[in-house]
């Protein structure tokens, strides 16, 4: 039984593992974590946020109609804004919560629509 138990719980802790994003911000988490608008996912590597404004990720930051955001792993810098990722929290000069594809800031809320991550 105790072998069960344990086996059990190392599933769990493997399956929140893979849960976990990976060690970059994706462009729904810059859309809704760092910028606090809702999105709509259009290409891997592109999408529009709710005011209109077009984002564009090259990997190494954000290019969006507003300016252009730098990114390194988990913190994103640019335009007066430095914003890190820390599991489900994304605190600094702003900061919100991520449950699923909903972001919330304690007084209003975002949704990205559409896979934050498209593959090939």
């Amino acid at each position: 039984m105790k072998a069960i138990t344990t086996v059990a719980l190392m599933a769990m802790l493997v399956a929140s593992g893979l849960a976990e994003d990976d060690d970059e911000v994706s462009i729904g988490d810059f859309a809704g974590g760092v910028l606090g608008k809702s999105a709509i996912i259009t290409g891997r590597n592109t999408a529009v946020i709710s005011d209109g404004k077009f984002i564009y990720s090259n990997g190494r930051g954000f290019a969006t109609s507003g300016g252009y955001y730098g990114a390194s792993g988990k913190q994103v810098f640019g335009n007066g804004k430095l914003v890190v990722k820390s599991g489900s929290f994304f605190y600094g000069s702003s900061s919100s919560w991520k449950n699923g594809n909903s972001y919330f800031d304690g007084t209003k809320s975002s949704w990205i629509t559409g896979r934050q991550r498209i593959s090939d």
